[in-house]
């Protein structure tokens, strides 16, 4: 017993699974129904008024073949109104950028005309003829034409099936013809139902793939991103690192030299910031170099190329600033920190910072000559009492 109902409950999951599935490829297959749709009724336009004009213009040579031709020239023109209707309706629905239920009515009403068509022919033709060539256009077509989900597919089918065993009873009345007009006329549905079938099953296999793929192009956007976030930025902070940073300022020398301007650089360092971690502990201490690097990128311009140089050391480039524009920046942002309050657990901690700065000048490896002596300013004014900004000598 429980054996059995195991089954049942796999068995309906997969049910479950098979048409979740399958609804998340419907709005794809419908964008692509109103696409063929669209054109489909474009190139019916002018083949109905071919046969309209045709079936007009040749005189009948029998009573009921004039009522033959009276009811193909009737079904025609009707389709030919209703194509045009749906043709103008489809191109203002593929406009929208969501396809709403109208939509898919749209597509129903669609299929109802051509099957109201196709089954009208093979009826009026019974009149004068056996064939039954328009149902069998019917069937590939709705097979070929439209992508369905196999429960709508069969649904369509059958009543399309259903319809047209029971109207072309109506006009053709020898048993034997009768009887063969509706052994193909289920030929010709079950073929094409199996049609529908593979060519659903095949698209829906390659909208999954299409999915896959830009699922996993997804994911490894994301992992660059993420391994160019490692790459360029500190994890702390979200600052720039190092190498970023010499990039900046690489390209900023070039500049320099290109156009004979004048940049700074300048290195700042927290003053005794290892007691801070020795007092309150390290998480304490990242707290307040996330808070610092907060405070120093809400007063820096966009332009400024800020960098967590390592540790309790911050880096900037500022682009077209001299040393003496500069050394009001730095004034500026070591008053900020001075008079910063950093809440910890309800304690208040004040800070203090050293800056040391310098000219990116035109000459030999200019980046590392600009670090040595912001470096060197930097040592001087730590060795100056700390809390102050040093220039380059």
């Amino acid at each position: 017993m429980d054996s059995s109902a195991s089954k049942l409950r796999t068995f309906i999951n997969l049910i479950r699974k098979e048409r979740s599935q399958n609804n998340s490829i419907v709005q794809k297959a419908l964008e692509t129904n109103l696409r063929r749709m669209y054109y489909l009724a474009l190139v019916v336009i002018p083949m109905h008024i071919a046969y309209v004009v045709m079936f007009w213009i040749t005189e009948p040579s029998s009573g009921e073949e004039a009522v033959w031709r009276t009811g193909i020239i009737v079904v025609h023109s009707i389709h030919l109104i209703v194509s045009l209707a749906l043709a103008i309706i489809i191109s203002r629905a593929k406009r929208q950028n969501h396809l709403s239920n109208k939509a898919v009515f749209i597509q129903y009403a669609f299929i109802v005309s051509l099957s109201a068509m196709a089954i009208s022919l093979v009826t009026i033709d019974q009149h004068v003829t056996t064939n039954i060539t328009p149902f069998l256009v019917l069937c590939l077509g709705l097979a070929v034409i439209f992508l369905l989900r196999p429960t709508s597919a069969f649904i369509i089918f059958s009543v399309v099936l259903t319809a047209y065993l029971l109207l072309i009873g109506i006009v053709q009345k020898e048993p034997a013809i009768l009887l063969t007009n509706r052994v193909n006329g289920i030929t010709f549905v079950v073929f094409g139902m199996y049609l529908s079938l593979i060519l659903w099953n095949t698209t829906r296999k390659n909208l999954f793939q299409e999915e896959e793929i830009k699922r996993q192009q997804k994911e490894l956007e994301e992992k660059n991103a993420e391994l160019q976030r490692l790459a360029f930025f500190d994890t702390l902070t979200g600052l720039y690192n190092r190498r970023k940073w010499f990039e900046f300022a690489e390209e900023e020398s070039r500049l320099i030299c290109r156009y004979n301007i004048r940049s700074s650089v300048v290195l700042m360092d927290i003053d005794h910031f290892k007691k801070i971690n020795d007092d309150y502990g390290h998480p304490i201490g990242d707290k307040i170099l996330k808070e610092i690097a907060d405070l120093l990128k809400k007063n820096l311009r966009a332009v400024d190329k800020l960098c967590r140089w390592g540790g309790e050391e911050f880096i900037f480039l500022l682009p077209n600033t001299s040393v003496e524009e500069a050394r009001k920046v730095a004034e500026k942002l070591r008053t900020l920190i001075e008079q910063a309050e950093f809440s910890i657990d309800g304690e208040s901690i004040r800070v203090k910072a050293s800056f040391g700065i310098a000219s990116i000048k035109c000459e030999e490896n200019p980046i590392d000559r600009a670090y040595e002596r912001v470096d060197r300013a930097l040592y001087m004014a730590k060795q100056g009492g700390r809390n102050i900004v040093v220039s380059e000598t």
